[in-house]
């Protein structure tokens, strides 16, 4: 279906730049390159230089997004008038979507034509493609990221000039580019798996639980049940439902990946 392949992407998107914690000490701001640079004319502490930095990239929304996710525990937008959010899920819904991902599991498991992740990385690795090769090229690429950050970090504090600058900021993108394609085909490869196809329910569902519109001064659920969720239409609520959702709950989650 369109829509679980746009939760599909929405996580891997989410997973990716949570594992980068690039946004953890920082918050979003939206002026341009041009004002974020002339700022740090002026002597910055370290924590002005980290705005300046999320400035410097503030184009890469996924990037702005995981940060005010972070930030504020939520992501609110509004959809003709009407004002929704996706925010963290609270200990007790985390718990309930726990037991439903181990009655999910426990149902794929008993099916023999579901493959568990390792059974596909063997099958694989017998066709010369080694996905553990995959994940090493991820966290190298994510450890010269973060060292470019730092580097653009100084190069603020500094006050180098622009030119210098952009370099490193594009460098940064291109890197995180690198990084989401790696681990956009590593997920295509494991698309069937039973841990990936439980993990797709698990996010759809914890996506349900937190989705909410705001009703006079009360936030309240889009959609009183699991079953209207995954019957809805295609369209742009469930796609922005899906997509911030993904970032929202993705870092609390790591543990189940």
């Amino acid at each position: 279906m369109n829509e679980d392949k746009k939760i599909e992407e929405a996580v891997e998107v989410a997973e990716v730049v949570t594992e980068e914690k690039v946004a953890e000490k920082v918050e979003v701001a939206e002026k341009p390159v041009e004002d974020a640079v002339d700022k740090a004319a002026v002597e910055l502490s370290d924590a002005e230089v980290n705005k300046e930095v999320l400035k410097m990239l503030d184009e890469s929304e996924t990037l702005a997004l995981a940060g005010a996710a972070i930030e504020n525990n939520e992501l609110e937008f509004e959809i003709d008038g009407q004002l929704y959010r996706t925010r963290k899920a609270s200990y007790a819904e985390k718990q309930k979507a726990n037991n439903f991902r181990m009655k999910k599991f426990t149902h794929l498991l008993k099916d023999a034509d579901c493959l568990l992740e390792k059974d596909l990385k063997k099958l694989y690795k017998d066709r010369g493609i080694n996905l553990d090769n995959m994940d090493k090229e991820i966290r190298e690429l994510t450890k010269q990221q973060q060292n470019l950050m730092l580097e653009l970090g100084k190069g603020i504090k500094a006050k180098r000039a622009k030119p210098e600058l952009e370099k490193y900021k594009e460098e940064i993108i291109n890197i995180t580019n690198s990084i989401q394609g790696v681990a956009l085909e590593k997920q295509q490869l494991l698309e069937f798996s039973l841990e990936n196809r439980v993990l797709m329910e698990l996010y759809s569902y914890l996506i349900w639980m937190v989705s909410e519109k705001k009703v006079g001064d009360k936030w309240e659920n889009i959609w009183a049940t699991y079953d209207d969720f995954l019957n809805t239409k295609p369209g742009k609520l469930l796609t922005e439902v899906t997509q911030k959702g993904a970032i929202v709950i993705a870092e609390e989650l790591q543990a189940t990946n």
